[in-house]
């Protein structure tokens, strides 16, 4: 067999061939196909084909292995090759034949090359489970995800099945055949481009648990493959928006460093651009009518060529020619992609194709396969900033209009391994327009709810009568409750719509959104007069807008309080910290609102500041019993790796690093630990002081104390307690009685929202400070102790953390989930101290990461058998992970 990692290297490197892509471009001017005329390449091109084939496949295995010599890429190059070759004759002997007649390296001609790597890549890393479906070995999984992330799956799925679909001629089938192989391809599709694993004991777990999914935002969810599909479609409303999004605002904080989405661009590709894209999306609809008319019977009347019609209007008619008796609109996106994939694949086994349709194949796949990266957060992409891009760049906007068809790929046909979502989103600023968001969310639930297990549908017809969120919330209780006893239908009984045959249950948690105005944070740090009356006002008063229109909706509509389940605030940590949202969570509390969750601890400058993070989200918005914090990576992370992750030095703002020591401080005379470092610590604080504020009574006992209090609200300063607003009339109580209780804290607080601040003590906060491993009067096992502290604040509140071990691995310093920190709050590396705090999985944004919650499972478990040994056997490892499963029900909101 050939080896896996090999295999996966190959793979990326000749479905990332830029060299490859552009040739084709240039053979495709040339030839003048794009507008409808068949593709004819004379043998010079083919050639330069070839030839830029060959030279960018090593380029891309130089590009992944930096170390090796030439020597020996291309010693690895001509291994897989020769295996690739040997592998394709056992898997397809027509092919075999074919090259063999052509005296030519099966693999070193374009024509047949792609359909025979397809074919490897499915033999070697999927099987059938024993439910029906597609499934990866469970010991392939690393170089599995590795590879998904690159390359289409769906492209290798449908080889797989291309090689088992039973069809006594796969482009003329009856109606019935197709309905059969549908049937049977839906079943191994289960509504997702995406195969699970094939572990036994997860199979188990999702049958008789369910999973629980703690942390999932809506936007962000949908398979990459399915906005392909959307975009061969619709490619100007699915890629035309994408030129505003790089013409928008720097994305630097500090500095300028250009627009991220243009860079994401450029980063796939020097040359791309949005026109550039678009353009290609539209060659790729040419392209996939031009495969679909050589995959079925030229006498078809369907297919009669029309030079005049548009490439998407060919595309459709191709469709509707390769699954002639049944309608589109009745087979879901999956299936219908699949199916049409598996009539090309067959097509190309039986020989059926053109002469040069394996070249139309390879250069419509680099172009799907560059598409799907734009889509996915890439291995080479760390940190928030780069996940951040890819939510920024809208690609996904047209196609998440709707929302059932991402419950359906939750869900995953009758494999159904989630039992609870908690969707997350974004509130509007009125309650209108948070009102329509929700309307939306609920038909395509209601659209869901009303299927069967098979997709057929039943209330969705009903859901148009209903013109109110409350009359809708009705339903959706009436479909999740059903009948007593009743199941698996949409008819009434009695007047009752009968149980859903769906197994996910939703519940809504609204996020806010952390943002930074640059231009108001340049006035406050820099501008001598018109100061902002505090930090991050628009901020501050724009997410107080947004739930007062939440708290004003949830009580003028019946029910929705059942749907909310808690609040949470997400998006990039350099843009706001907790203090910001203090407000925010007390108004909601006020409203009804128990539980609450906080994006902390994720992406931070130093360690110490993402530990800070944590705690200000739990003393700040008073985190309790039920609430949990979302990523909480600065709590797992070791030190020492950390240290070697930021090359031994970072750069942060004066005021951050005077923050980060003033927390640690607190947290170690609290823990009583380390306390022979104390000294040097506070004269550090000492010294940043002084060099932003110049005043000798600011001692480090005044600046804890001022921190304590930044959860108060500074937009009260000046307004009385007879205030209209209940909660204003709190805040503005607060505030005062901080006055009272602590002035000369309460004094400094206002002082660092620059009320009796200097601008050059403001600027001078703002000055870059340089931290150094060596330098650092924070030493690693100071940084542990602070973890174990915090880490122990949560436990001894019962917060659990969230971890996300896909997100986690490509923002975070992780090289592979082996390494996930995990096995720090779980107590099994030796830095562990005290009792494990609760952990429960989640998602994040599963389309971004290729990846969903069974398989976020999946890659825990991996981890913990990976360090498995005499204190922890594999039974004790799928306990550990029972475990986590029961806190999710436990923590779920």
């Amino acid at each position: 067999m050939i080896d896996a990692w090999e295999l996966v290297d190959y793979a990326k490197a000749v479905l990332t061939n830029q060299d490859l892509l552009r040739a084709f471009e240039h053979s495709a001017k040339v030839a003048r196909f794009i507008g409808g005329a068949r593709l004819s390449i004379t043998r010079e091109c083919h050639d330069r084909l070839n030839n830029a084939h060959a030279l960018g496949r090593f380029s891309q295995m130089r590009r992944l292995h930096p170390r090796l010599t030439d020597e020996a890429l291309e010693n690895r190059i001509a291994r897989i090759v020769k295996r690739l070759d040997n592998a394709a004759s056992m898997y397809s002997p027509s092919m075999a034949r074919e090259a063999q007649s052509e005296r030519v390296k099966p693999f070193e001609d374009l024509k047949q090359a792609l359909p025979k790597l397809l074919r490897c890549l499915a033999e070697t890393f999927l099987c059938e489970g024993r439910d029906g479906s597609i499934r990866v070995r469970a010991r392939l999984l690393a170089p599995w995800q590795d590879l998904v992330l690159v390359f289409p799956p769906l492209l290798i799925t449908s080889a797989w099945m291309a090689k088992r679909i039973s069809l006594p001629d796969a482009t003329t089938p009856t109606v019935d055949e197709q309905q059969q192989a549908l049937t049977r391809m839906r079943r191994w599709l289960c509504e997702s481009t995406l195969p699970v694993d094939d572990d036994p004991f997860l199979d188990h777990l999702c049958r008789t648990e369910g999973l629980d999914e703690t942390h999932m935002h809506l936007n962000g969810t949908t398979e990459a493959e399915k906005v392909w599909c959307d975009a061969l479609e619709r490619p100007e409303q699915v890629v035309g928006g994408l030129t505003a999004r790089t013409t928008a605002k720097d994305s630097g904080l500090h500095v300028s460093i250009g627009n991220g989405v243009e860079r994401l661009l450029l980063q796939e590709d020097p040359e791309l651009t949005p026109d550039l894209l678009l353009q290609r999306v539209e060659a790729a609809v040419a392209l996939k009518a031009m495969l679909l008319s050589d995959a079925v019977p030229v006498s078809n009347a369907n297919l009669k060529t029309d030079v005049s019609e548009s490439a998407v209007a060919a595309y459709r008619r191709a469709q509707k020619a390769c699954l002639p008796h049944i309608s589109a609109n009745q087979i879901p996106r999956v299936a219908r992609e699949a199916w049409q994939l598996v009539a090309i694949m067959r097509a190309f086994e039986a020989g059926g194709m053109e002469t040069d349709a394996g070249l139309v194949f390879w250069y419509y796949a680099l172009l799907r396969a560059q598409f799907c990266r734009l889509l996915v957060q890439q291995v080479h992409q760390k940190g928030f900033d780069q996940f951040q891009y890819i939510t920024l760049n809208e690609l996904r906007e047209a196609t998440e209009k709707d929302y059932a068809e991402r419950f359906r790929q939750i869900e995953r046909a009758h494999q159904k391994g989630v039992d609870f979502l908690e969707g997350r989103f974004a509130p509007k600023s009125n309650p209108d327009g948070s009102a329509e968001l929700i309307g939306r969310i609920l038909r395509g639930y209601l659209e869901f709810l009303g299927e069967s297990e098979a997709g057929q549908a039943g209330t969705t017809r009903e859901v148009g009568r209903y013109g109110s969120l409350a009359e809708m919330l009705c339903l959706v209780r009436r479909l999740e409750n059903g009948c007593e006893g009743a199941s698996l239908t949409s008819k009434q009984t009695n007047g009752r719509v009968l149980r859903s045959a769906r197994r996910l249950r939703l519940g809504l948690v609204p996020h806010f959104i952390k943002r930074a105005d640059a231009n108001e944070r340049n006035a406050f740090f820099n501008a001598p007069k018109f100061r902002p009356m505090c930090r991050d006002v628009k901020l501050r008063q724009e997410t107080d807008q947004c739930a007062r229109a939440l708290v004003a909706l949830i009580r003028r509509t019946t029910g929705l309080d059942t749907l909310i389940r808690g609040i949470d605030a997400a998006s990039n940590e350099r843009h706001a910290g907790p203090e910001v949202f203090a407000p925010v969570f007390r108004r909601m509390r006020g409203a009804g609102i128990r539980r609450f969750t906080y994006h902390a601890g994720e992406d931070f400058a130093h360690l110490i500041s993402g530990l800070r993070a944590i705690t200000e989200a739990v003393y700040f918005l008073e985190l309790d019993a039920g609430c949990r914090i979302g990523h909480g990576t600065a709590s797992g992370l070791d030190p020492k790796a950390w240290w070697a992750a930021a090359e031994g030095y970072v750069v942060m703002p004066t005021e951050d690093r005077l923050d980060d020591l003033v927390f640690a401080r607190e947290i170690l005379l609290h823990a009583r630990v380390y306390a022979d470092r104390l000294p040097v610590i506070e004269a550090e604080i000492h010294r940043l002081s002084m060099r932003i504020w110049s005043d000798p009574r600011i001692t480090p006992e005044v600046l804890a104390d001022a921190w304590r209090l930044r959860s108060l609200d500074p937009l009260v300063q000046g307004l009385r307690q007879d205030d209209v607003d209940p909660n204003r009339r709190e805040e503005v109580r607060r505030f005062e009685e901080a006055h009272s209780r602590a002035p000369v804290a309460h004094a400094h607080f206002l002082r660092r929202h620059g009320k009796g601040a200097s601008s050059d003590e403001l600027k001078r906060a703002r000055e870059d400070l340089v931290v150094s491993q060596k330098n650092d009067v924070l030493r690693p096992k100071v940084i542990r102790a602070i973890q174990n502290a915090v880490l122990q604040l949560l436990q001894e509140r019962c917060i659990a953390i969230e971890t996300l071990p896909s997100s986690n691995v490509r923002i975070s310093i992780h090289n592979s989930y082996e390494e996930h920190h995990a096995l720090h709050w779980l107590g099994l590396d030796r830095r562990s101290a005290g009792k494990a705090v609760s952990v429960v999985i989640g998602s994040d944004d599963p389309g971004i990461f290729a990846t969903g919650l069974r398989m976020e499972y999946a890659h825990l478990l991996r981890t913990l058998n990976a360090h498995a040994d005499a204190a922890m056997n594999i039974s004790r490892a799928e306990d550990m992970l029972q475990s986590m499963c029961t806190d999710a029900k436990r923590y779920r909101f």
